[in-house]
């Protein structure tokens, strides 16, 4: 942590050794001194250029950040390895580190302020926030949202991040990787997932389309199906592991009829961790029993570790190598189990056990369905 900070100007002074004579003493501090008159100090003050490419100046890291995104908060932990020096974030952040392994991990996230949003959704509650004392809060870029201006009056330093690309992640990875004064360490989760991103292309690119499964994403099936449709992370994804989304014709996130999934005849059914649904309710829906995925038993709830494996987040590549395995286990690119130990013990600083893991992959709930128990403790 210390070495990213310096960026700010802070850091621990040089460590001068004891001696037993005064003319040594002096000799040490003279030399210490030379080195430092040698070397320019680092300036006292970070430039950071949100997603917009708007810049704001940060006289030191930032030790009360809000995050309205989701997904953002889980991030903000794993890059300072702490959920200290977040003051707020959204509830349905709060809602996937108590449900998933995050909270047992930091269980200082309960008393992380919740009440920043109007509702659901983002929209902020821009008293609330104010009342926090903010060093920098997080919003979504969204084209022709006033979110981030509402908050601009305030005099706020509201930081905008996009949504939807692995390209868009790695860049708000950085930018918060900046405003924590941790650089580097977000530097070094970026080059991992573009690593494991490389890996992946080679081991599953060119498999032909013919031979790619069919798949459905389903980010709410439980009152009406939503399907996650072209240019969502989910279709990245999906496509990435080898496998062609049914859904790519639709708009980005579609309501779509139980008709219509007929008619797509899915050979995999990813069910997405914003719904209850598991794979038991669409094996015994009489609705379903014409779809092939039902058929073979290929439905499968999606893990929920540090944040839910869904959209794009800390550990998304952890995401693509299940998919893989799920889709072509012949040609997976690594063993899930020893893959999920190495990046957890690099974002979190945590080592897995048996039970965890199985806990993440929702092993119960999805043992019943077709591979998973490649992906069981042996």
């Amino acid at each position: 942590m210390m070495e990213s900070r310096r960026a700010f100007g802070v850091g621990p002074a040089p460590a001068m050794a004891p001696h037993r004579h005064a003319w040594r003493r002096r000799g040490a501090l003279a030399l210490i001194f030379a080195t430092l008159a040698a070397e320019p100090l680092p300036s006292a003050a970070a430039e950071i250029t949100d997603q917009r490419g708007k810049s704001f100046v940060f006289d030191k890291p930032a030790e009360r950040a809000v995050f309205l995104p989701m997904p953002a908060a889980s991030t903000y932990v794993a890059i300072n390895r702490s959920e200290r020096g977040i003051a707020g974030m959204n509830a349905a952040s709060a809602a996937a580190m108590r449900d998933g392994i995050l909270g047992r991990l930091f269980p200082g996230y309960a008393k992380i302020a919740t009440d920043i949003t109007l509702g659901a959704g983002t929209a902020a509650n821009v008293e609330t926030i104010l009342a926090l004392k903010p060093d920098a809060v997080f919003q979504w870029a969204t084209a022709g949202d006033d979110a981030l201006t509402t908050l601009e009056r305030t005099g706020l330093k509201v930081l905008g991040m996009r949504y939807g690309s692995q390209e868009d992640m790695a860049g708000y990875i950085a930018m918060m990787g900046q405003a924590a004064g941790q650089e580097q360490r977000a530097s070094e989760l970026v080059s991992r997932q573009a690593a494991q991103l490389s890996t992946m292309k080679a081991a599953l690119a060119d498999i032909p389309e013919s031979q790619r499964p069919r798949v459905l994403y389903l980010g709410r099936a439980s009152n009406a199906y939503r399907a996650a449709g072209p240019k969502t992370f989910n279709d990245f994804s999906i496509r990435l592991a080898g496998g062609a989304n049914v859904a790519a014709e639709t708009p980005p996130s579609a309501t779509v009829t139980i008709e219509q999934i007929l008619a797509w005849n899915p050979q995999v059914v990813l069910l997405g961790n914003f719904d209850t649904v598991m794979p038991a309710d669409l094996y015994a829906d009489p609705r379903w029993q014409g779809v092939e995925a039902v058929r073979s038993r290929r439905i499968y709830r999606m893990p929920l570790g540090g944040y839910r494996w869904d959209p794009p987040s800390q550990e998304s590549a952890l995401t693509w190598i299940w998919l893989a395995g799920l889709l072509h286990p012949d040609r997976a690119p690594g063993d899930l189990r020893s893959r999920m130990r190495s990046w957890y013990d690099f974002l979190y600083g945590h080592g897995l056990s048996d039970e965890e893991i199985d806990g993440i992959l929702f092993a119960r709930e999805n043992r019943s369905s077709t591979g998973y128990d490649r992906f069981l403790a042996r």
